[in-house]
């Protein structure tokens, strides 16, 4: 098909005017030129347009101790516990009170926080060494060294501690041999063969105290009352109470090593809803928060307030519950069923109509910021309302008396279920349900509390089809947790069961090297895989949206440290100091 004359090159002006301002070196980097442009080129402008860099609340006027910052939230959080988060309100409220030895800005870079420096690696890739920061302390004023480093990441990894549950174990078990403090301030990560995302993923891990945690038993590390409720800490804030289902509520931490905030209290507040959450930032309720996608634009209006959207660099999908002898693998085991499930839904439309413009439909299990994204992954699903019925007559689903489709006595019917609160999603699995009723498939939407989802997903198993999103928390590629036969159980996150050798065996030979040349085409292998079983297909990806009130300064927050790293905090103040 040709194209008019010259629009290529005023595409490719408007192209270069975007890089200018989105930043040319991180943009290009993670994506590569050719791949940039293709992206560009196919839509993804518009998107990452309205995305911008993060909120530059930045000021000149003089910072002012004292005061507090009202978070809100839609979810409650479900544990500190450092190694075992599978829900963005924990990280964030772990990411505030326990540091790790890197962080992360928020184009995904990483920093030093405990650590002096970025690790020293030996010629193999197989030995780090990282030096702790001098004079590091607990809020209870005791030493944090790198005692404290070894006994944390042995949790994760030592078959001694194996009764400790922890979602990175399958991620680190089989790769590092040992950690060792050589002296306080020293620590030595030995590994037995290369893991290439190492430093990318696994080095902001919230340090635990062994002077109050050592003499636990890792079985009784997982209900320990510390879990809930921290006595000490070694990050901005401190903990003072958790109101389950209300707020928590963290003060100042005068021990923290960088200085002690301006903030005399912060508090994350649990409120219904995002739409409630917009109404709260209004009225001032709140000081900060991420609202529902259809108040955005009247935020934008408000005097009092700061709205800002800049890209999520996760996606929003759904999982296919695949455990053999469940209705999930009678339903949906043969992948024609998927396929069919997801050519059935016009995404263009859901995306208008769920998120205002706000996201765009996704083809990939990883996302444009990460420098393994393929723009070409095939199998791509445009909608196709005659190719989807097509493919479950095919299937043996035929369409009954009621419209609804049978195979062997057994219906195409099954609930979908969602995070309650989260009112885009909720209106996602209404659409998806219609969507599906035309085809002949009976989906029953049921939102569910945010932590019951993530037990489903993380433990229990016993949905159908769950609808949820990932915020990844670097530009690493690695999804062993996600897509591997690892991530089954044990706090992993591949709540579909799905297991599949090749796909085990590509995401291990991806951690092989550090060289990202050699990476990339096993990485491009496993999304196309993976966008052709769709054991877990991938709908959108979506704008981070924030409202920030005026009296709030230096709140940088941005695509990559939303959750995981908010080394920034400590600068945060309120002009009034209230």
């Amino acid at each position: 098909m040709s194209r008019d004359e010259g629009a290529e090159d005023r595409g490719f002006e408007q192209f270069e005017r975007f890089l200018d301002e989105w930043s040319r070196r991180d943009f290009l980097r993670r994506m590569g030129a050719g791949g940039a442009w293709l992206a560009f080129s196919g839509g993804l402008l518009e998107f990452l347009e309205a995305c911008g860099g993060g909120n530059q609340n930045t000021t000149g006027v003089t910072p002012v101790k004292g005061g507090k910052l009202i978070e809100g939230s839609i979810s409650d959080i479900s544990t500190f516990n450092t190694l075992n988060s599978g829900d963005t309100a924990s990280t964030q409220m772990i990411t505030l009170c326990f540091d790790g030895l890197l962080g992360i800005t928020s184009n995904g870079d990483n920093i030093p926080i405990l650590a002096q420096a970025l690790p020293t690696a030996s010629s193999d890739a197989l030995t780090y060494t990282f030096k702790l920061k001098p004079n590091l302390k607990w809020s209870d004023g005791q030493p944090l060294t790198a005692e404290d480093v070894a006994f944390t990441y042995g949790l994760m990894f030592l078959p001694e501690t194996k009764d400790f549950v922890s979602r990175y174990r399958a991620d680190l078990e089989g790769y590092l041999q040992s950690v060792t403090a050589k002296d306080p301030q020293t620590v030595v990560f030995q590994f037995s063969k290369v893991q290439a995302s190492f430093v990318d993923s696994h080095c902001r891990r919230g340090i635990l105290p062994k002077h109050i945690l050592g003499t636990v038993t890792p079985k009784a590390l997982n209900t320990h009352d510390f879990m809930s409720g921290p006595t000490v800490t070694s990050g901005v804030f401190k903990f003072v109470r958790w109101d389950k289902g209300q707020q928590v509520v963290l003060a100042r931490n005068d021990n923290f090593w960088a200085g002690t905030s301006y903030l005399d209290q912060y508090i994350f507040k649990v409120v219904t809803d995002a739409v409630v959450l917009a109404q709260q930032l209004k009225t001032g309720e709140l000081d900060v928060g991420q609202p529902d996608a259809s108040q955005f634009d009247n935020l934008k209006t408000q005097t009092n307030l700061a709205a800002s959207s800049f890209i999520n660099p996760g996606f929003v999908y759904y999982q296919f519950n695949l455990a053999q002898g469940t209705t999930g693998a009678q339903l949906f085991g043969d992948k024609t069923v998927r396929q069919a499930l997801h050519t059935a839904l016009d995404r263009t439309a859901m995306a208008r109509a769920a998120y205002f413009g706000q996201a765009v439909p996704a083809d990939s299990v990883l996302p444009p910021t990460t420098w393994a994204y393929n723009p070409n992954v095939t199998p791509k699903y445009t909608f196709d309302k005659a190719k989807a019925e097509q493919m479950l007559d095919t299937a043996g689903w035929a369409k009954g008396a009621d419209g609804i489709r049978a195979k062997g006595g057994v219906k195409l019917s099954f609930e979908l279920n969602t995070n309650s609160g989260n009112k885009v999603r909720e209106n996602l699995i209404t659409i998806m349900q219609q969507q599906w009723h035309d085809i002949g498939v009976d989906a029953r939407p049921r939102p569910i509390a945010f932590q019951t989802l993530v037990t489903q997903i993380r433990a229990t198993h016993t949905f159908q089809i769950i609808l949820i999103g990932i915020a990844n928390g670097d530009t690493d590629p690695d999804q062993t947790t996600l897509f591997t036969t690892k991530g089954i159980g044990s706090g992993g996150l591949n709540g579909m069961q799905y297991s599949n050798p090749q796909i085990d065996q590509l995401m291990a030979d991806a951690q092989k090297t550090p060289d990202r040349a050699k990476r990339k085409p096993l990485y491009a292998q496993i999304q196309n895989i993976l966008a052709d079983e769709l054991p877990a297909p991938i709908l959108f990806y979506s704008n981070y949206l924030w409202g920030i009130n005026n009296r709030v300064k230096n709140f940088k927050v941005g695509p990559y440290n939303t959750y995981q790293g908010r080394s920034w905090m400590k600068d945060v103040f309120v002009t009034d100091g209230k």
